[in-house]
């Protein structure tokens, strides 16, 4: 016990704890779309492009943390949903079958936006789907789901005309996808990144799921020109932040105040304590946040239910933030 091990007879043991190699892949070998093989590679001029111009961007803003040379290997990016650095799926005592059917349901239970009625899940790119109750699910799915549900019941996002998002970090664009599925009366969902490849994949990823009409990207060098003539209602950060240096959050951060977008909700994926938010250098970076204005209005466990929260898919805190008004 003194080591952390305990002994337990196996059949008081569920499968996936008996058979720990069950989900050690890092993806699941599934079908490629038309044209995926040739187009996500790592000699593709699109990305060589915008490794160059990032590259060429401030230091304090692309030093990376966590994303480090290496982090994504050449087969993540046709795998780019598979477990790996955008989203872990089958890691952790959270993270099983269990989990996933558990953390379903209550979603279904709290889903405001219906978005279990419009929203659908397949197995491309890699992807960890459960069967539950007759449907695929995944992590993308149901964060998805959950986030935007929180965002609704806070800032009435199903009910307001042309909300304009930007998603800073936001990856391969996955709450891009489901916003502009899920949301009819949705502006436009921004997505940027100060990660060469995820915007890469976020180009290839809208486009290939047909909603370029309501999302956009927008590279690193561009997104203060986009700033300044584009009114942005709210700003997500799922799990970046606390990936980033503190120096980045600040740049983020101040940039976020100067064009006065008015909302940010801050999503870590370091958890210590409910109040805190630090990243993985364990430096804190609400100081940061607040220091540029950003007050906290709502801090909210992901799963309302204690029970869901203990033992549901990757549990963690919602802090929205709320911008102080200018001064006229």
């Amino acid at each position: 016990m003194r080591r952390g091990y305990q002994l337990i007879a196996a059949n008081r043991l569920y499968d996936w704890q008996t058979r720990p190699g069950v989900y050690s892949h890092t993806f699941r070998d599934g079908s490629l779309p038309a044209g995926a093989d040739t187009e996500l590679r790592t000699d593709n001029a699109r990305l060589l492009e915008l490794r160059g111009r990032y590259s060429d961007f401030g230091d304090s803003v692309t030093r990376p943390l966590v994303w480090t040379e290496g982090l994504l290997r050449p087969e993540d990016l046709k795998f780019f949903r598979g477990d790996n650095a955008y989203v872990w799926q089958v890691r952790g005592r959270d993270m099983n079958p269990l989990s996933y059917a558990l953390t379903t349901y209550y979603l279904r239970s709290i889903d405001r936006l219906h978005l279990f009625d419009c929203l659908t899940e397949d197995e491309y790119f890699g992807i960890f789907t459960f069967d539950v109750g007759g449907r695929l699910v995944s992590r993308d799915l149901l964060d998805s789901i959950s986030e935007l549900n929180f965002l609704d019941r806070e800032l009435a996002i199903g009910g307001r005309r042309g909300v304009n998002i930007l998603d800073i970090g936001a990856g391969y664009g996955r709450l891009a996808h489901r916003a502009a599925q899920g949301l009819p009366d949705l502006g436009t969902y921004f997505c940027t990144d100060a990660v060469a490849a995820s915007t890469f994949l976020a180009e290839y990823y809208l486009r290939f799921r047909g909603v370029q009409s309501r999302t956009r990207v927008v590279p690193l060098d561009e997104i203060e020109q986009r700033l300044a003539t584009t009114k942005i209602d709210i700003a997500v950060n799922i799990h970046s932040f606390s990936e980033c240096q503190a120096s980045s959050v600040d740049w983020w951060v101040a940039l976020l105040a100067r064009y006065y977008v008015p909302h940010l909700l801050i999503v870590p994926n370091v958890v210590k304590s409910a109040e805190q938010l630090i990243n993985h250098a364990g430096e804190d970076f609400g100081a940061v946040i607040a220091r540029h204005g950003y007050r906290l209005r709502k801090m909210a466990p992901k799963y309302a239910d204690p029970t869901v929260q203990q033992y549901g898919v990757a549990p963690t805190y919602y802090h929205l933030f709320e911008l102080a008004p200018r001064s006229s």
